[in-house]
């Protein structure tokens, strides 16, 4: 099995099925979308990875094109690319402008009037899907946009959805999905049957409700309803505790509407709203009995003296513990003192971004202590070390016995749990440039012979003076590159601070060099934060020039949180990029160390 989201691959003005690509809008466990442009008019286009989707990629067509509504994401055409070898199945969907659910709640501080006519967009498209025998199975704040020219919501991202009478796909008991947002009825059926390799979960319209129940309070409140300091204690909530009704965690929030939530959070099918129809109108009704109390915004905004951790992620178990129950913050964050005034509106996203909520840095400790206790009994309480290596040996002693006797780093003696590389001998993963239209191929390619680099260099300028010359050929690194939606958020929620830098590998071997092409590529975290600890899979392209640069776009930890990153990566002696080793002077292909470091980096430089 593939792990992690296919890299992005495509650049700016890539040309695909006669859509010129403009930039990567987000990436999701088993597609990438861009913003694209054809005669004139914009679109979303969602790339997914044939060998990681498989026949998923069939089904979400098969659905998006039944389900014609008008909180539906709209398709307009589908194909495969490349055309002689396809590695992708292509969607064209309408381009919704504007962001996600929660970032659209956190900029916009919504009232109760706008958080209920935006769960009414979502209702609405789900009592469309439900009465055609759609089930979304994968209902959270990521998957609902809300247009920024008129607040109206889109149900978007069926790539995993179903519907009445098609074939399982599915491989395990539970169907895949968020785990955060999993029924209790999912969770009851794994406990009662997890010994059972045969068992299967089948999702119905009750899970989407409950789904959005969560969606519902969370938007009325800035909380999640069921938390604890780890993924055990949350479940038993999930399963037995009834949470605080939105309308006495957040006194703003309408009795009526606070009620509507609570169905939807019923424990047992029967007792939840019965259909999405049912819960529309539920929601018309509280609406045409608003009155002016639903036009207060549902969160305290920031202001002067609202310098505070209040409503945001919290950086100890104490805090987390002593956490007050009041009205988070939300809107438009003033500027610090003294400093300038930035406008942190997020930027316009669209239909693919998977990030489950983090709820306080105690559950990630437990998460991060469980994963190292599961590495060290897989891998021993030493592990795989990260070996620091000079690129260029001395001369007459044996890199492997330098790099044997060479001291560890105290901090880069995490165990690593990684993903088998994607060698077969010493390769790596091969697509051809991503900006070229020629069939994108997965091979593994034979280390050229030849004059090591230093030799070339030296060669070429021998030639050059006696020819003058004007200069070396050398071939510059990439250009700046915009992170990726959301990324520099989704770092800074787990710790990550720009600047800060882990070690990391490029293939789970002992280190060694191995040959690497440009394209599709994933680095194995050895160190680690709090919120992506080591053993997670950083996935992303790499680019061939005189070095070998690895841009990593997105994180995959080893309990299966996702979420967009910015990482460049960084040679052992400190220059962004790797050293290309003697061997493969390819231009499309380099041998390389293993062990590198990513750093977190605002952007591509």
């Amino acid at each position: 099995m593939i792990r992690g989201p296919p890299p992005a691959v495509l650049s700016p003005g890539a040309q695909v099925l006669g859509y010129t690509v403009e930039r990567q809008l987000g990436q999701g466990g088993f597609g990438t979308v861009y913003l694209a442009r054809c005669e004139g008019q914009r679109f979303a286009l969602k790339l997914l990875h044939l060998p990681r989707v498989g026949e998923r990629a069939e089904r979400e067509v098969s659905i998006l094109t039944r389900l014609r509504h008008p909180n539906v994401v709209g398709i307009l055409g589908h194909g495969y690319w490349p055309v002689a070898q396809p590695q992708f199945a292509v969607i064209a969907m309408e381009y919704v402008e504007g962001s996600q659910l929660d970032a659209w709640a956190d900029a916009e501080n919504p009232t109760a009037r706008k958080a209920a006519r935006v769960l009414l967009g979502v209702a609405r498209a789900l009592a469309a899907a439900h009465a055609d025998g759609v089930v979304h199975r994968d209902v959270k704040e990521a998957n609902v946009m809300v247009r920024a020219s008129d607040g109206l919501a889109k149900l978007v991202d069926f790539g995993i959805g179903d519907y009445a009478g098609a074939r399982d796909l599915t491989a395990d008991i539970l169907p895949p999905g968020t785990v955060d947002y999993r029924s209790p009825e999912a969770w009851c059926f794994l406990r009662a049957r997890r010994e059972a390799p045969d068992a299967r979960y089948t999702a119905g319209p009750a899970d989407d409700l409950w789904a959005l129940g969560l969606v519902a309070y969370r938007l009325l409140t800035g909380r999640f309803p069921f938390d604890g300091p780890d993924v055990a204690s949350v479940t038993e909530a999930i399963l037995s505790s009834a949470p605080t009704p939105p309308h006495e965690e957040n006194e703003r929030v309408p009795r009526t509407l606070g009620d509507v939530c609570m169905r939807l959070l019923e424990k047992t099918p029967e007792a939840r709203t019965p259909s999405a129809q049912v819960l529309c109108e539920s929601l018309e009704q509280a609406l045409e009995g608003s009155d002016t109390t639903w036009d207060v915004p549902l969160c305290d905004a920031y202001a002067g003296d609202s310098a505070t951790t209040e409503g945001e992620d919290l950086d100890s178990f104490e805090q987390w513990m002593n956490q007050p129950r009041r009205r988070p913050r939300r809107g438009k964050r003033l500027p610090e003192k003294g400093a300038p005034a930035v406008n942190e509106m997020p930027p316009a996203t669209t239909t693919v971004l998977v990030a489950p909520a983090k709820r306080g840095a105690f559950r990630t400790w437990a998460a991060l202590a469980g994963v190292l206790v599961l590495a060290g009994a897989g891998w021993g309480l030493a592990g795989p070390v990260f070996i620091p290596r000079q690129e260029v040996a001395t001369p007459g002693k044996s890199p492997q016995a330098d790099r044997a006797a060479a001291p560890i780093r105290p901090e880069a003696t995490a165990a690593a749990v990684a993903l088998p590389a994607m060698l077969q001998e010493d390769s790596a993963t091969v697509t051809t440039q991503p900006n070229q239209m020629q069939p994108l191929q997965i091979t593994s390619k034979p280390t050229k012979k030849g004059m090591g680099v230093m030799a070339r260099a030296v060669s070429t300028a021998a030639a050059c003076t006696a020819l003058a010359c004007p200069g070396p050929q050398v071939r510059p690194p990439p250009p700046p590159e915009p992170c990726p939606v959301g990324a520099v958020k989704a770092m800074a929620k787990r710790g990550i601070d720009i600047g800060d830098k882990q070690p990391a590998e490029f293939a789970r071997v002992r280190p060694r060099i191995i040959s690497i092409g440009e394209g599709p590529v994933e680095v194995h975290l050895i160190g680690g934060w709090e919120g992506l600890p080591g053993n997670s899979v950083l996935s992303g392209r790499s680019i061939v020039r005189d070095r070998v640069y690895a841009r990593l776009t997105w994180a995959t930890t080893s309990q299966g949180d996702s979420f967009p990153v910015c990482f460049d990566v960084y040679a052992e002696e400190g220059p962004r990029g790797m050293a290309r080793e003697a061997g493969d002077d390819s231009p499309s292909r380099a041998r390389i160390w293993t062990t590198a470091y990513v750093k977190a980096v605002a952007e591509f430089e």
